[in-house]
């Protein structure tokens, strides 16, 4: 990615988060109560997953490529509805998915746009998060020194190495899914402000 100016940056992260929490009800909702989300139509999800027209590559590496590019005829949508319908604990691993992709896609904006580095509390909290989803669901913090990583009442230290971040439905996780949007929220609302600081600076 290109550099920006931190303005720019702080913008564009913004609309990122939003976008999120404007789809995530929608997602959020349709795990929660599938209804008919498992009787969608072959040819309807053929023209959602549609893909974009392309040469043929020739040789036995272009053979190789070729075939595992290849969309698996399994995956489906029926087969995660059923999947879902068949074991109410799934619901709870979806949602993680689901939510987990929003907080990785923010954390991996930040990252990338050296904005992972500020010290506020909850920028490093995310950053935290992000390395326990990687690490399948559960924290490992490496022993050292660690810059203060808190969200509103929740503290993230090295006594947390082993505890998963969300819950499993069986065993308690670190941090329910609304700690994660309201994370999110917190986030947009604090670039917001940061983007606003700028600009008076700059104005004066």
């Amino acid at each position: 990615m290109s550099k920006m100016s931190g303005e720019k940056a702080s913008q564009l992260a913004i609309n990122l988060i939003e976008e999120q929490l404007q789809i995530l009800p929608i997602s959020i909702a349709m795990i929660w109560q599938p209804a008919d989300a498992g009787n969608v139509e072959e040819s309807v999800l053929a023209e959602v997953l549609q893909r974009k027209p392309r040469l043929l590559k020739t040789g036995s590496g272009g053979n190789i490529a070729a075939s595992y590019a290849a969309v698996d005829p399994e995956w489906d949508f029926h087969a995660s509805t059923q999947a879902l319908y068949s074991n109410p604990l799934q619901k709870n691993r979806y949602l993680r998915v689901v939510i987990s992709n929003v907080l990785l896609t923010v954390g991996s904006y930040f990252k990338e746009n050296n904005m992972a580095a500020m010290r506020t509390p909850e920028v490093q909290f995310l950053g935290h998060v992000c390395n326990a989803i990687l690490n399948e669901n559960t924290f490992d913090i490496e022993p050292g020194y660690l810059p203060i990583a808190t969200f509103d009442g929740l503290v993230i230290d090295n006594k947390l190495n082993g505890t998963l971040l969300f819950g499993d439905g069986v065993t308690e996780g670190f941090m329910e899914f609304g700690d994660a949007i309201a994370l999110l929220q917190w986030l947009s609302r604090f670039l917001r402000g940061e983007k606003n600081f700028v600009s008076g600076g700059d104005a004066g």
